[in-house]
């Protein structure tokens, strides 16, 4: 082995990786989130810092389009792993191996980068001229022009870091490049905003392909300087035999299966520390994130109920201690009564009432005392799963509710709104597209 392949080897064996997730695949996120721990990998925020794109799932149409061009965006050296649902922990243990072991081979690393390097922006740009001749002399058949790899890429947020969502504009039409738009990127249109201005208006999609995003969820946001004026939400769908991995006990129970209390009440909790993982990370408090995603997986793999619940006391009183997360958080995306009643919501959104903070805390206080179940081996009984009942649809009830809490708040907090309700689109009968103001 030469120098150089020694050198990549050491620079890629603890992988940095990317993950996209379609819904229905949760068991194999954390599947996945957990290999790349044991491994010394870690996940990142954008396909530009990873060297491995890991897709859960299976994806629909839209999801596999977003895949597409993040894969574009991940420099060489580069791996890409498919995952299906059904996939086994040692399943993805050999996919890791395998996908570092093809890091590390120089060989197939320079062909990827040949492959690259014969591509150029101007074998797009012909292929569409080369479309628009065709038309004109068959006759002018009406075909939009395709999107360039920029514009793409911006329509699906396949690269999305939170709290650089501004620079991103719309181009969803394809006309950029015949209508003058500087270097084929759209430019921002003018409306009237709440004072009476005019300010630019610019169409910034989010999703699906975002980190710590809920699975297949997309927002169309229509934006006046930072501030969200307009919000229609859709949903990229995933396979078909999509089911929800924290709904699962309770399904079954519903099915007439014996289910014990202390089981679901397992899941329960590994639920709201995978939401309360999100959220940190969103906020940007990446080690706090970390350990709740360890506590999240030790609940998971039947960890002991007394020591996860000695564990997760001391992480939950310095959650609740942080005045800058408190601060952060308070006074964004308040829900109220009214709201709750108006749109349906049930489940620990619609328990603890108020901003982002609340329902942080309101998570906290339910796990910790779906912690201190998990020894009861009575039958389970009831619906009522970490979102809300079941048979209520709780994700869809949230769905509805995005854009009335995102409608006037500024673009910084749409990614906290989102991650502290954090909706399951896995659950059965989520609309495929809600329509906002």
């Amino acid at each position: 082995m030469d120098l150089r392949a020694r050198l990549l080897g050491f620079a890629t064996a603890r992988p940095r990786a990317f993950v996209i997730t379609s819904p229905g695949a949760t068991r194999t996120r954390l599947l996945v989130e957990d290999g790349l721990r044991r491994r010394g990998g870690r996940t990142v925020t954008a396909p530009a810092a990873a060297t491995i794109l890991i897709l859960c799932g299976t994806p629909g149409e839209e999801l596999a389009s977003a895949v597409d061009v993040t894969w574009a965006d991940v420099p060489g050296p580069r791996a890409f792993i498919r995952l299906d649902e059904t996939v086994s922990a040692e399943e993805v243990a050999t996919a890791l191996d395998r996908a570092v072991r093809e890091l590390a081979d120089t060989a197939v690393q320079w062909a990827d980068a040949a492959a690259r390097r014969a591509w150029t922006p101007e074998d797009d740009q012909d292929a569409e001229h080369e479309q628009d001749d065709e038309a004109d002399h068959e006759g002018g058949h009406e075909a939009s022009p395709p999107h360039d790899e920029h514009e793409e890429h911006q329509e699906h947020g396949g690269h999305e870091e939170h709290g650089g969502h501004a620079g991103h504009g719309g181009g969803h039409d394809g006309h950029e490049h015949h209508m003058g738009a500087p270097m084929g990127l759209p430019m921002a249109g003018r409306a009237d905003d709440r004072d009476g201005l005019k300010l630019d208006v610019l169409h910034v999609p989010l999703g699906p392909a975002l980190h710590d995003w809920p699975a297949g969820l997309v927002l169309h946001l229509t934006l006046q300087g930072d501030v969200v004026q307009a919000v229609r939400v859709g949903v990229a769908d995933g396979g078909e035999s999509r089911s929800s991995f924290w709904d699962e006990p309770w399904l079954r129970a519903t099915a007439g299966q014996r289910v014990s209390v202390g089981e679901a009440e397992r899941r329960r909790a590994a639920a709201h520390l995978d939401s309360v993982g999100r959220l940190l990370a969103v906020a940007g408090w990446t080690n706090a994130a970390e350990r709740a995603r360890v506590l999240r997986d030790d609940a998971v793999a039947d960890a002991s109920g007394d020591r996860l619940a000695v564990r997760f006391a001391g992480f939950s009183r310095r959650i609740r201690r942080s005045w800058i997360l408190c601060w952060m958080l308070r006074d964004v995306g308040v829900i109220g009564r009214a709201a709750v009643d108006r749109h349906g919501l049930s489940g620990p959104s619609a328990r603890h009432l108020g901003d982002v903070f609340a329902r942080l805390r309101g998570w906290l206080d339910e796990a910790g005392a779906a912690i201190g179940r998990i020894g009861d081996r009575e039958q389970l009984d009831g619906s009522d799963g970490p979102r809300g009942p079941i048979e209520r649809r709780p994700s869809a009830a949230m769905l509805n509710l995005l854009p009335v809490l995102l409608e006037g708040a500024e673009l910084s907090a749409a990614r906290l709104i989102v991650a502290s309700l954090d909706p399951d689109l896995a659950q059965p009968a989520v609309p495929a597209e809600v329509a906002g103001g």
